[in-house]
């Protein structure tokens, strides 16, 4: 049987395979959650790999490597705005 853990941390403090950021199509960096996770994965290596993909139209998702953060990777899933 698996477990579930709830747990009060930074999703940039989270050692996971992923973690999730709503983006907005253009992958710009943001203010709150997204913006944090920008600063925590380092911001121009981050902006540089979302510069690279460029687009991700509304209701898909697109992946970037973790950088710095705990994650291996950043799913960025963009839905209507």
């Amino acid at each position: 049987m698996r477990k579930i853990e709830i747990k009060m941390i930074s999703i940039t403090d989270l050692k996971t395979d992923a973690i999730v950021n709503a983006a907005n199509s253009g992958l710009w960096a943001g203010s709150g959650v997204c913006g944090a996770i920008f600063k925590a994965a380092g911001y121009k290596e981050l902006e540089n790999a979302c510069k690279k993909i460029g687009h991700c139209d509304t209701e898909n998702a697109v992946i970037t490597p973790g950088f710095a953060l705990n994650a291996k990777y950043i799913l960025y899933a963009v839905g209507y705005q």
